[in-house]
């Protein structure tokens, strides 16, 4: 055959099928395809074992297996050749890579039916190492030399395919292969070219029909541990993560315990060589900044002379540039046991990502028990490390646990301490306290402490970074105590400060109680009640919230462990921010129907549920609520029987929702009794009573069976309340006056005007009449509020006559709810006057140009300033108006009303300009001048004596003569000061002095 030397390989074996013969093997083309180098494959045709079905060629490089110079091929340009579609399948980090390659081989097969081809192409990566178990760090010189001498991964391939291969596809195909040495006569001979490795069982009709090759790109090898050999079939094609089936690789879904996940296959293991125990094998790919590796990974365990020695991801990567490997290891844990001391601990590496920066995290954990002195004591830390945008980032925390009686009533049972630099501090919702992080160290008991195996201490430090994760800038401290009080309730306190991104405080609280106390040591844990609480008090300065929560664990139970309790409570208030003005004090939830908005906190329902025996279930529920508009309260009661085809069950639930000013509740009651008995039933009985009041007024409604009866009583037409008058409205809603002697007014104080910046000085009521501040105008606010929210403003510019004050987006669309006024009918204008005193103490106007106005909005209470909903009825034969009252899902507050001004000076800035200045009059010489002025000798200064009383009686009689009086009011009414009002001086000014000055004799 001819030797060809053209790029497209596909049309090359083409050829060749087309010219070997129908019916029997034919040596094929020489073929070489130049792509940087020449490749040269020499090629082989095989027809189907059934005549006329399709032929097969192979195309391999001459095999060596120490071959000294490997083939350098651009893999998407090789592809090219065969299938451009198949190329655009390349993972991005093997594109426009030279690839190193010992050996190439494509199988190409057509059947004599279609004009499409499907082929394999198998291409034997050149690692430049062998990767062996003795090779690895940290274990590696711990193994024998037996095991420690196998490789890994004898041989890894790169497969390509043009469609998806089952494993009898791959069989067909590997039979196509030339054998090494035609002559020899053996049962199973060797192959020229290794195959695909291929499970030697075969495996149902179903497994037999999966996939074993994927199509596109796949790594294919196999492991050659001793008595665990798996093989090794990841596909690595953009598609792989789509296409992730749960099926061992090579379809083995009876023979390996495999996990597949998105470009990485585990192989569960589980075997021991002496002291070393293998436990998983894992194969993956990674892609980080379109570079290609390899990862062959192990998770291993090592046990000598009481020490364990654990590892996480212990393996090799082989980057696909060079192929060279590189050790790596993600974690290592330790753990040593002893009589008098226990070690454990972990170290854990993960390289991450944050905003596009990357960055290696180190994290660990370390405890420690031991006796001393015949006392016990245990250290356990936690802490994690990162270099992150050239800031160093970490954090430690530390529990110790130690034993100091302060009182029989009180024992302190362990500290703890921590900070964090660089760290944003996440502290959780309350029903997630016990998993915290920074709880859980000092909540568990001590012994537990010791017995975690590796992979949860690993799992327990990766869970760190969603709770302490690296934030620049960031920071917190953490102080914490453990105690008991009276050997029955078991405490721990940790105070958290976090800083920085955000400021806010944490005080969270565990408090655990079991009733009889069981003893130490003792097996028998069995009680009568079982209690662990969990607390929470918050302020957060970003949220503008102070809140205290509590809530009962999971864990909770009276009488008998199939008694479950549940409960919890909160009380929130928004001091500032978008929910400024809000709060909410709720035990055991909210109404059924009411939508809690999001800001609010969850909290379960008070109440318990007893499964007692088999036939009888309890449950109970109750729970109150007040929010800014109403009050929320009700409970409910089930049992449920069940013995057999015997059922009954009953309910019982109230519920209540109550306003006020005008004062109103509204009470449902229902009463459900089922039971029924085989095909008999069910039988029903129920009522539901309504009432409201305050006039006591409702409905009672009963169900028997199909048959519906209403009963009502008292005054229907009470259900709506009556609008209430101003004066309620304002004694009860608005701040009380402030009467003072000048004023005896009772009307409502509902103004208010407060220096917020500026002050340099407050002048005391015995200096003025009136309060009175010294300001500096440059920083000068003042702040005035309003009660009642304004839909209008304006400037009083003098007695008469007023200027509109610019407002926008103020929301004026408000009345007053419980005095039945609508928006319409509402009017309010908030007006402001600003004057200046004259030297005579004539108030005059001053010009509103001279300051600014700023206004300030707020959020209001619907059920105060939301719009009237009111109805006309029939009371007692005459209309009356009655407000509607609110539901349960209604707008709470009425958003962004105008409540006041910020009012600052207005900056005026003056506008100058620079007139022409001729150039000469800036110019000049220096000209000389003689004799401008003299030096002048004067007497050195003598002092009148060195003794103290020497000096005060000199200043005695100096200060009051006639000489030293002339010269001193000469020169202070020469800088204008009154002699008659200004100054006094005595000749007693001298004995003031602690020490009398030196005077000139």
């Amino acid at each position: 055959m001819a030797t060809n030397t053209k790029p497209d390989l596909k049309e090359e074996l083409e050829k060749g099928l087309s010219e070997a013969s129908d019916d029997s093997p034919a040596k094929g083309p020489k073929i070489t395809i130049s792509l940087g180098e020449d490749i040269e494959f020499i090629s082989e045709v095989k027809p189907d074992e059934k005549p006329s079905t399709g032929r097969t060629i192979v195309a391999y490089t001459a095999y060596k297996e120490d071959k000294e110079e490997p083939f350098s091929i651009t893999l998407n340009d090789l592809m090219a050749t065969l299938d451009q579609s198949i190329a655009d399948l390349l993972p991005s980090g093997l594109k426009d890579k030279s690839i190193n390659f010992k050996n190439v081989m494509v199988i190409y097969r057509k059947e004599e039916k279609t004009s499409k081809g499907e082929w394999l192409f198998v291409l034997d990566l050149d690692i430049a190492t062998k990767i062996k178990l003795k090779s690895l760090p940290v274990v590696g010189d711990l193994i024998s030399d037996e095991v420690g001498k196998e490789e890994l991964v004898p041989s890894l391939r790169l497969v390509v395919a043009s469609k998806a291969f089952s494993i009898k596809e791959i069989r067909v195909l590997n039979d196509k292969i030339p054998d090494k040495d035609d002559d020899e006569e053996e049962e199973e001979k060797e192959k020229l070219i290794p195959p695909l490795p291929v499970p030697k069982k075969v495996g149902t009709d179903a497994s037999e029909a999966k996939r074993s090759v994927r199509k596109g790109f796949s790594l294919s090898g196999q492991l050659g541990l001793p008595d665990a050999a798996k093989i090794l079939s990841l596909s690595i094609s953009p598609q792989a993560e789509e296409e992730q089936e749960e099926l061992a690789p090579g379809g083995e879904e009876e023979e390996d315990n495999v996990t597949n996940s998105n470009l990485a296959v585990w192989f569960d293991i589980d075997k021991t060589f002496g002291p070393f125990s293998l436990k998983q094998i894992g194969f993956q790919y990674e892609e980080e900044d379109d570079e290609a590796e390899i990862a062959i990974v192990i998770d291993a365990v090592l046990k000598i002379a009481g020490l364990t020695l654990s590892c996480d991801d212990l393996g090799v990567g082989i980057s696909l540039d060079d192929l060279t490997p590189s050790f790596k290891i993600s974690g290592i844990g330790i753990e040593y046991k002893n009589p008098t001391i226990e070690i454990s601990g972990a170290l854990l590496r993960a390289d991450k990502v944050k905003n596009g920066i990357k960055y290696t995290e180190y994290l660990g954990l370390a405890r420690l028990k031991f006796d001393l002195a015949g006392k016990s004591f245990g250290v356990s830390a936690i802490g994690a490390y990162a270099y992150y945008d050239g800031k160093p980032s970490l954090f430690l925390y530390a529990v110790l646990d130690v034993t100091i009686i302060v009182d029989p009533s009180f024992i302190i049972t362990g500290f703890a301490l921590g900070f964090g630099y660089n760290r944003y501090l996440k502290v959780p919702s309350i029903d997630k306290l016990l998993d915290f992080p920074l709880v859980a160290q000092a909540v568990e008991p001590t012994d537990s402490k010791f017995s975690d195996d590796s992979e949860l201490i690993t799992k327990k430090l990766s869970e760190m970074d969603k709770y302490i994760p690296v934030s620049i800038g960031s920071g917190f401290v953490a102080i914490g105590l453990k105690f008991t009080c009276f050997q029955m309730l078991d405490c721990f306190a940790l105070l958290t400060v976090a800083f920085g991104e955000d400021f806010e405080i944490n005080l969270l609280g565990i408090a655990k109680m079991k009733i009889p106390t069981p003893a130490k040591d003792s097996k028998n844990t069995s009680c009568i009640l079982n209690m662990t609480m969990l607390l929470r008090a918050r302020f957060s300065l970003s949220e503008g919230v102070i809140s205290i929560e509590g809530q009962l664990a999971s864990d909770c139970y009276i009488l008998s462990p199939d008694c479950r309790l549940t409960g919890g409570f909160a009380v929130c208030l928004w001091v500032s921010g978008p929910h400024a003005g809000d709060f909410v004090i709720t035990l055991g939830g909210y109404h059924p129907l009411f939508k809690k908005p999001a800001h609010y906190p969850t909290v379960p329902r008070l109440g318990f549920h007893w499964k007692v025996g088999d036939c009888l279930s309890l449950k109970g529920e109750m729970y109150f609520a007040l929010c800014a508009h109403a009050i929320m309260a009700g409970g409910r009661l089930e049992a449920n029987f069940k013995l057999g085809t015997l059922w009954a069950n009953f309910v019982a639930e109230a519920h209540f929702l109550i306003s006020w000013k005008p004062y109103y509740y509204e009470i449902l009651v229902q009463v459900r009794i089922q039971a029924g008995y085989g095909i008999l039933g069910p039988v029903s009985l129920g009522v539901q009573l309504h009432i409201w009041g305050p006039e006591f007024a409702g409905t009672a409604t009963f169900w028997i069976i199909f048959v519906k009866v209403t009963v009502e009583f008292g005054d229907q037409s009470s259900r709506l309340p009556e609008p209430i008058d101003w004066e309620s409205f304002q004694s009860s809603f608005l701040p009380p006056a402030k009467s003072t002697a000048q004023d005896s007014s009772t009307a409502a104080d509902v103004c208010s005007v407060v220096v917020n910046q500026g002050v340099t000085k407050q002048l005391s009521p015995a200096t003025t009449k009136e309060v009175a501040f010294v300001v500096n105008p440059k920083e000068l606010e003042l702040v005035v509020n309003s009660a009642i929210p304004s839909k209008q403003a304006s400037y009083q510019k003098n007695t008469q006559d007023t200027e509109p004050l610019t407002v926008s987006n103020a929301n004026t669309d408000f009345g007053v709810r419980s005095m039945g006024i609508k928006n319409a009918q509402l009017e309010s204008k908030y007006n402001i006057k600003i004057t200046r005193k004259t030297k005579g103490g004539i108030s005059q106007p001053v010009d509103q140009n001279q300051f600014q106005f700023i206004p300030i909005t707020q959020d209001v209470p619907t059920a105060l300033w939301g719009d009237a909903k009111v109805k006309v009825v029939k009371v007692k034969g005459k209309d009356s108006e009655r407000i509607l009252l609110p539901e349960a899902n209604d707008q709470q507050f009425v958003k962004n009303t105008l409540s006041g001004f910020r009012i600052v000076p207005q900056i005026k800035k003056d506008v100058c300009s620079t007139n022409s200045i001729d150039v000469k009059k800036l110019q000049h010489d220096t000209t000389r001048i003689n004799d401008v002025y003299a030096w002048q000798k004067t007497t050195a200064f003598s002092g009148v004596s060195t003794d103290n009383q020497a000096r005060t009686t000199a200043i005695n009689n100096n200060i009051v003569s006639t000489n030293t009086q002339n010269k001193r009011n000469n020169l202070l009414q020469s800088l204008g000061f009154n002699l008659a009002d200004d100054v006094k001086l005595t000749d007693s000014v001298a004995n003031s002095f602690v020490i009398a000055p030196q005077v000139k004799a």
